[in-house]
This record gives structure tokens, C-alpha cells and sequence, in this order.
């Protein structure tokens, strides 16, 4: 039997066993699960259609009681228009003794009872395809309730059946009384027969159907159905997934075989060629097989090659896994210095050399960071290079490697007073963002010979992922920085804040000179929020702390304490300094509306209060508390004002 044989009846088992398993599998499997996921999707669907007409009856009641509110306040009629015009009930109302309507807003449905009979979610009689909320009112004229209602039609139950992704049907009932359904009226009519008193999960006919009564807040019974009829086709389909996955394995596998088979003949007719040679290494042929054959030939290759290739395949080997290992933990490290250190002592070992050093540092100028027995082969440390001088300058400057004997009369070995000046020197430069940064020098070999081509390529494949390891910690630093500031205003945070300003009261204790803070609090910002939504308010954020920092110089620190709350640190500024900024920064506020694309301008004012160090807080928290108790003077005093002690 042939290899390409034995493969294919290989190859066609490992396909075929599993397919023919994974079916069986899914066969007994779907149909559980199917059962699980209807079960499943009931329980989710009838939790947010409760939860949907709970939340609806709440927001009635909210709505009702804004419109009793806004009317004791303003014209009532403006009050229930409100109400249906922005979207919070399809019908509001106030209505007087006796049922008399004072003002109302929205339309009923056609044939809906009289308003004074709408009834609140907790009671009972709710008519027919409405879901509403009542509440007394006190200081409007004339009227003693508010009445709001919604409909309940079938835009509603699709929106929820979109929400739940169910397949089946929502009802609402009163009783045996169809109050909405998404169904039609013949379906709707026999799933409220079939229901009738029963609660729980019931079987009505090929839907299984789950039944909540009445509870609080939800004054229907609510029914959710999936279909749970089984597909007939589901045993069909599964043989046919069998039979067509058989015919996919049997093609598949006949193209692996053929892909596996051919190499290996293609390379034994290779092999063959190479050892037409005057090698006469021989081993007895196996089989007349293609894998006899390239054992034949590739044996009597080995047997030549063995000596002349084993010590450098194993150097070669040893190399990369050196490489590797420290490339790997080259990218795991923070530590700019430590991680220079670990190249360092890699290229050394590595490459067999008696000393070597890395400088690092700004573009003017470089510094060793580390050096490896520069002193015990006699060599002098580098103490600081510049791009351009020296050996280290010029490999800097250039982007180019270095390799050769030191003074040997090449321009770009000539060395610097202050640089090793004997000795054979293999130098590659160290690149951060596509920059030259750094460079890594090694001096002299072991075994006394010159660097040659393959140190060279070695020591820049190394000094390749030390670059990537530079970029990774420049990258953390970088990170590290973004986790001081706020991400919603670009200020500073909280921890940046405290850090700063700990730092300014040691500095001000050191020198006995002047520090302040200010405290800024948005008036009535929680009625931003409510009345317009986070996203304004977030944008009203911003716009502060835009307007804020036009007033300040760069010297202070503006960060964002917390909320709507923020904090200016002062440095070298006195409290009358501070109380002139504090006057500075509300009129900056109140100057203009905010404005945002596409939405009403909001006039908006802030708070401020300030404290000076050491007068009013000896040290960080006791400053913060003084700072706030000012903010709460002029929160008192009226707010958009601010409130300074005096020293």
C-alpha cells in the first residue's frame, strides 16, 4: 500500500469519526436547549413586560404630579400641554369637583370613558387600552386632581416584543377582557379563553404561554407566548448536514493527501540530486517507497554534513534562544535603566565580549546608564558624549553601526579623549519613536578576535528589541500620565491634585512664600442633569473648565475635585490675589449663556470660595476644608459669588 493510501485512510477516520459524533451530539442536544431557551426567553419577557408597566405607571405619576406643580405655578393649560407635547403621556388633565375638566391636554381614543373615571395603575377598572395614573393637587384654582394616560396599543407591545427579541406574543387582560394584545383579534380572543384564571406557565395549543396576575403597579394580567411547536425538519436537516460534511471531509481529505504526498516526493527527487556527489556514506534501503528513498538520501547527506555543520547549527540555535528569552523579557519591563542593564549583560555574554557600556539620554547630550568591566580590561568609561564627536557621537548622529580596531585610522573610528581608545569595538545605535536616542558598544572578544559580520547582525537584532522595549516603557510613562488627568474635561484628577498641592505647601513652607486655593461649584447643576440630560451637562463641564483656564495663568494647577466641583491651586498668590481671580472667574460664568449645537443656551453661574495657606489651613486637608466651608458662605450668601476670609 502506498503512502498517499495510508493517508488517506488516515486522515478520512480522524474527519469522518468526529463529524458523524458532533451530529449525534446535536441531535439530542437542540432540542433541550431549544426547550431551555423558550423557557428562557418567558421568564425574560414577562420580567420586562412587568417591569415596562410599572416603570410607565411611575412615570404617569411623576408626569401628573409635574403637571399639579407647573399649574400652581404657571397657566394650567400651558402645564397639561407640556406634559402631552414633550412626550410624557398621551393624555393629561386637571379636573375640578364633580369631574369638571379645568384644563386638559392630548386626546383619548375614541369611545374612552370620561377622564373623571380614568383610574390609577393600583385600581382597577382601567379602560380599554389605556394605562393611567391619578394624584390630588393643592394651590390650582378650581381643580383638586391630575390625570394622566397613555396608550396601550400595539406600537407599544411591538416596541417591547422588539426589546425582548420574542417570537410570540404579549397580551394585557382584565380578567377575561382583551385590554391589548400584538396578535390578531380571533388569536388574542382564544389565548384569553384558554388563560381564563390560570397563573404560572401554561400549554395553549402550540404555545406555550406565561401568566403574571395582577400586582402592584401592573393592574393587568400579563401573558407572553413563544411558539413551542417542534420542527418536523430538524432530523432531515441533520442528515443532511451529515451527508454534506462527508462529502466536504472526503474532498478536504484528498486534497491534504495530495498536498502531503507530493512535497515529499518533489524533495526526495531533490535530495537525490545533491548526493550525486563523491559522498559514499551508505544505509540499506527500507522499501522502494518515497519515504525509502528520501531516508536513503538524506541519510548519506547527514553523514557528510554531521561534522562540518553540528557546532555551528548548535551555535546558531543557542544564539536564538538567547535572543528570544531576552527579547521577551525585554517588552515585560518598566525600568528604563534596569532593562538597558539587561541588554547590556545579554549582548555581552552572548557575543563573548570583555566589556561593553550603553549611554542614553537627550539629544544634546548621552550618558551611561550602564557599562559591563570597562574598568578591569583597562578601558576608560565614556562620561557624557555628544552627538556627532567621538566613536559613540558619530554612530549616534549617523543611525549607522560601527565595527572595527579603535584608531585605526578610519575617520569613524577615531575616539574621543574620553572614550576607550584600543581594542576592537562593535557599536550599533538604540532608537526610540524612530529617533536615535542611545547606543550600545562592545569592546573586544574573549577569544581575541575582531567582531565579525554575524556579531554585527546579532547585536542589531538585539538592539532591535531593546528599541521596542524602549517604546513599551515610554509607552507606560506615557500611560501613567494620562491616569493623572480627568477624561471628561482634560483637567487634572483628584490624585493629581492632591499630589500637586502637597507639593505646593512644602514649597511654600521651604521659601515663606504666599499659596492659595479656590474651590468652584456649579449652582443648580443637578437641574442641568435632570432637566437636560448627562450629555449636557457633561458638556456645560467642559465649557467651564474651558472658561476657567482662560483666566488663570500656566503656573496654577486647575483640576477637577470631584462632580461638579473643581479646585484652582495658587501658587505665589495672596488672598486678595486670589479674591481678585475668584471675581474674575464669575464673570467669566455669567459673561454669556453656554451654548451647544442644536440646543437651548443655559445661563448658568458658579460658587466660589477660597482659603490661603497658612492663615486659614496648615497643611493639604485642613486648607481643602477651609476652601470648602468659603464655598458654602457664598453658597448661603445667594450663590454666583464668591467668598474669600480675610487673613
Amino acid at each position: 500500500m502506498s503512502l498517499r493510501s495510508r493517508l488517506w485512510l488516515v486522515l478520512g477516520a480522524l474527519f469522518l469519526v468526529p463529524l458523524v459524533v458532533g451530529v449525534l451530539v446535536l441531535a439530542l442536544a437542540v432540542p433541550q436547549v431549544r426547550d431551555d431557551q423558550l423557557e428562557q426567553s418567558l421568564d425574560s419577557g414577562r420580567a420586562v413586560v412587568t417591569t415596562e408597566l410599572k416603570d410607565a405607571c411611575r412615570l404617569l405619576g411623576l408626569t401628573a404630579r409635574t403637571v399639579g406643580l407647573e399649574s400652581s405655578a404657571t397657566d394650567p393649560d400651558l402645564a397639561v400641554n407640556n406634559a402631552v407635547s414633550g412626550g410624557y403621556a398621551d393624555y393629561a388633565a386637571l379636573l375640578g369637583a364633580g369631574g369638571a375638566i379645568v384644563a386638559e391636554g392630548g386626546e383619548l381614543p375614541v369611545g374612552t370613558a370620561a377622564p373623571l373615571r380614568l383610574a390609577s395603575c393600583s385600581g382597577n377598572g382601567a379602560p380599554l387600552g389605556l394605562i393611567s395614573e391619578r394624584v390630588p393637587v393643592t394651590g390650582v384654582p378650581g381643580a383638586t386632581t391630575a390625570v394622566t394616560a397613555n396608550r396601550l396599543d400595539m406600537a407599544f407591545l411591538e416596541d417591547l416584543r422588539r426589546r425582548t427579541s420574542m417570537l410570540g406574543h404579549i397580551l394585557l387582560l382584565d380578567g377575561a377582557r382583551v385590554v391589548a394584545s400584538s396578535a390578531d383579534e380571533q388569536t388574542s380572543r382564544r389565548i384569553a379563553a384558554d388563560v381564563d384564571d390560570r397563573q404560572g406557565r401554561i400549554q395553549v395549543d402550540d404555545w406555550l404561554a406565561e401568566v403574571s396576575p395582577p400586582a402592584d403597579g401592573v393592574p393587568f394580567t400579563v401573558v407572553v407566548t413563544q411558539d413551542a411547536g417542534v420542527d418536523g425538519g430538524t432530523t432531515g436537516l441533520f442528515l443532511l448536514i451529515l451527508l454534506a460534511g462527508a462529502l466536504v471531509a472526503g474532498v478536504l481529505v484528498t486534497v491534504i493527501v495530495r498536498g502531503l504526498s507530493q512535497p515529499l516526493t518533489d524533495l526526495t527527487e531533490a535530495a537525490e540530486r545533491v548526493v550525486r556527489g563523491d559522498l559514499d556514506a551508505q544505509i540499506a534501503q527500507s522499501d522502494d517507497s518515497e519515504v525509502g528513498r528520501l531516508s536513503e538520501a538524506f541519510n548519506r547527506m547527514t553523514a557528510d554534513l554531521r561534522q562540518n555543520m553540528s557546532a555551528l547549527e548548535q551555535s546558531r540555535e543557542d544564539l536564538r534562544v538567547s535572543l528570544e528569552r531576552i527579547g521577551d523579557t525585554l517588552m515585560s519591563t518598566h525600568d528604563l535603566d534596569g532593562l538597558l542593564e539587561v541588554v547590556l549583560e545579554t549582548a555581552v555574554v552572548t557575543l563573548q565580549a570583555k566589556a561593553g557600556v550603553v549611554l542614553y539620554g537627550a539629544p544634546d547630550q548621552l550618558h551611561v546608564v550602564a557599562e559591563h568591566h570597562l574598568h578591569e580590561a583597562g578601558l576608560a568609561a565614556p562620561v557624557g558624549v555628544a552627538p556627532g564627536s567621538g566613536v559613540l557621537g558619530r554612530v549616534v548622529a549617523s543611525g549607522e553601526a560601527v565595527r572595527g580596531r579603535l584608531g585605526s585610522g578610519e575617520p569613524a573610528l577615531e575616539p574621543m579623549e574620553t572614550e576607550p581608545a584600543q581594542g576592537n569595538i562593535l557599536a550599533v545605535p538604540l532608537r526610540s519613536m524612530g529617533s536615535v536616542l542611545g547606543v550600545l558598544a562592545l569592546y573586544d572578544r574573549v577569544d581575541g578576535n575582531p567582531f565579525d559580520g554575524t556579531d554585527d547582525d546579532a547585536l542589531r537584532t538585539l538592539a532591535g528589541q531593546a528599541s521596542i522595549a524602549i517604546d513599551n516603557v515610554q509607552l507606560h510613562q506615557e500611560a501613567q500620565r494620562l491616569s493623572t488627568t480627568d477624561a471628561l474635561t482634560g483637567l487634572w484628577n483628584f490624585r493629581y491634585l492632591s499630589m500637586s498641592l502637597a507639593r505646593e505647601i512644602e514649597r511654600s513652607t521651604r521659601f515663606q512664600r504666599p499659596l492659595a486655593v479656590l474651590m468652584l461649584d456649579l449652582d443648580h447643576f443637578k437641574q442641568v442633569n435632570d432637566l437636560f440630560g448627562h450629555a449636557r451637562g457633561d458638556s456645560v463641564l467642559r465649557e467651564l473648565a474651558h472658561r476657567v483656564q482662560e483666566q488663570i495663568r500656566e503656573v496654577d494647577t486647575f483640576a477637577r475635585y470631584g462632580g461638579e466641583e473643581f479646585v484652582v491651586v495658587l501658587p505665589e498668590t495672596t488672598v486678595e490675589g486670589a479674591s481678585q481671580l475668584a471675581e474674575r472667574i464669575c464673570v467669566a460664568v455669567r459673561r454669556e449663556p453656554f451654548h451647544t449645537e442644536g440646543e437651548e443656551s443655559l445661563k448658568v453661574t458658579v460658587s466660589v470660595g477660597g482659603a490661603a495657606f497658612p492663615a486659614h489651613g496648615s497643611s493639604a486637608a485642613t486648607l481643602m476644608r477651609a476652601a470648602d466651608r468659603a464655598l458654602y458662605v457664598a453658597k448661603n450668601g445667594g450663590r454666583d459669588r464668591w467668598h474669600v476670609p480675610e487673613v
